[in-house]
């Protein structure tokens, strides 16, 4: 392995990102981003594709004027009129013309010298952006299943003809880490024995979920450049997320070049601006990434919280927290009070084990709505102590889904007309159709959880009760 060089790092949310199915960025949400990742220390900024459109052009037209550390890149075809639609403000073109024979049958019906074509095509484009003063990276789109004699061929002559930078793309997604080393290692081998200078850049999408390892594999094995969106936007399942990059650069390597922080507010801010949520479990961003849930994680990560994490959550500007939930433990009980503003010096180890305890149960029993039900628990149970006043509401409602070997079985529902006589608190029992659940239950002002709990329990004691699930219920709005 040759000695690692500091990678740098290309972000093309505003061309690949706007790439995403439904994304769309307005002139003021791409100055918004392009500045963001310029204060973020972002190396290169792909701007847009000036030939898609008279609009798309104006707009990269109005982005090249804003001034930024970051290179500009604007991102074209392999021909001499795409070219001519760069602005003259961005420093680098790159130009993108497939050495892949399935590409060239597929877009070239009409030529019948189709790896001519690109021979003649990729010097020609590459050298007339070098006349208007552009620095040029060449994109051999899919290289990955071009022919490698072939690939190897049209990068030597984009390479003669002036290329900056070669990019080499795992267009489709499907590469291994094998793949990677074998085609960055081949090409990489010969440039470097034909004394070629060109920096070679790393672009891989995440169809097969390789696009992170294969982005990082590819400068282990020799690429300088690696691409990134912002929150891994991109066509079809994205490439890998800008934040993500940096943060391994940081944590893993050391390179301390890049704003975290800056970038977690950025990946917020696209987020909202796209339409596409960050996913919970999204790397570095997903707001379950810091958050501990089951009780032998709780009690190690309230002492040191890298036990269970690769960094502190710091680094990127966020913080360790503690859910509660079915899997909690008094530790994770002890953190949720704490930031509740309790203070949990004074209160025994017995009031944190019951609260525990009792937000397990309400899981078991309720199922996901149990959530709802957490901090009355809490409340309830420090009231008890008597060194806390917490309100609880006087009352609660509810409804419980219901889930039954057969729907419209006699026995559950001479049951149901028995509980709404008994029970003045059931209001209404109704089938549903359309869901996984086949009767709802509505409870109104019951005046506690404990209440509430009996009512499920007799429910979930009939014959022929599959399963059942507690929604509390809040205002009505008529």
């Amino acid at each position: 392995m040759h000695t690692l060089e500091k990678p740098l790092i290309l972000d093309t949310t505003l061309r690949e990102g706007l790439q995403t199915p439904k994304v769309y960025f307005t002139l003021d949400e791409r100055i918004t981003i392009l500045q963001e990742l310029d204060n973020a220390g972002i190396d290169f900024i792909e701007i847009g594709s000036p030939y898609a459109s008279e609009g798309e052009k104006k707009l990269v037209e109005e982005l090249s004027k804003i001034k930024t550390r970051a290179f500009k890149v604007v991102h074209c075809r392999a021909l001499e009129s795409d070219v001519d639609t760069a602005p003259e403000n961005v420093e680098w073109v790159a130009l993108y013309l497939s050495p892949a024979d399935r590409h060239l049958e597929a877009k070239f019906d009409k030529i019948e010298d189709k790896r001519g074509f690109v021979l003649k095509q990729v010097p020609r484009a590459i050298s007339y952006a070098k006349s208007k003063g552009y620095k040029v990276r060449y994109t051999a789109e899919d290289a990955f299943r071009a022919d490698p004699v072939f690939l190897k061929k049209v990068v030597i002559k984009a390479v003669e003809a002036g290329a900056d930078s070669v990019s080499l793309p795992d267009t489709s997604g499907g590469a291994s880490l094998t793949d990677v080393r074998r085609v960055y290692g081949e090409v990489i081998s010969f440039l470097r024995e034909a004394g070629a200078k060109c920096v070679i850049e790393a672009h891989f999408h995440n169809d097969m979920g390789m696009a992170l390892a294969n982005t990082l594999e590819a400068w282990m094995s020799g690429a300088r450049i690696l691409h990134g969106t912002i929150n891994a936007l991109g066509e079809r399942a994205g490439i890998p997320d800008t934040l993500v990059l940096a943060t391994w650069m940081k944590v893993k390597f050391g390179y301390d070049d890049y704003d975290l922080g800056r970038l977690i507010k950025l990946a917020e801010y696209v987020s909202k601006v796209s339409g596409i949520e960050i996913p919970p479990n999204q790397p570095i961003s997903g707001s379950n990434v810091f958050t501990h849930t089951a009780g032998t994680h709780q009690k190690a990560v309230f002492r040191d919280p890298l036990t269970y994490q690769p960094f502190d959550a710091s680094l990127v500007g966020r913080e360790s927290s503690f859910a509660l939930g079915p899997m909690v433990g008094s530790e994770g009980v002890k953190a949720s009070l704490k930031k509740m503003g309790v203070e949990i010096s004074m209160l025994g180890e017995e009031v944190f084990e019951e609260i525990r305890d009792r937000i397990k149960s309400a899981y078991l029993l309720h199922g996901r709505g149990a959530s709802a039900m957490e901090n009355i628990i809490i409340a309830e149970v420090l009231n008890k102590t008597g060194m806390t006043k917490i309100n609880i509401p006087e009352s609660l409602s509810a409804q419980i889904l219901i889930d039954v070997e057969s729907m419209g079985d006699k026995y559950f529902e001479d049951f149901c007309r028995e509980i709404i006589a008994k029970n003045k608190g059931v209001t209404e029992i109704i089938e549903i159709w359309g869901s996984s659940f086949d009767y709802i239950v509505r409870v109104e002002e019951v005046p506690s959880l404990k209440e509430l709990d009996a009512i499920v329990n007799n429910f979930r004691k009939v014959r022929g009760v599959l399963r059942t699930e507690t929604l509390i219920t809040g205002k009505k709005i008529k």
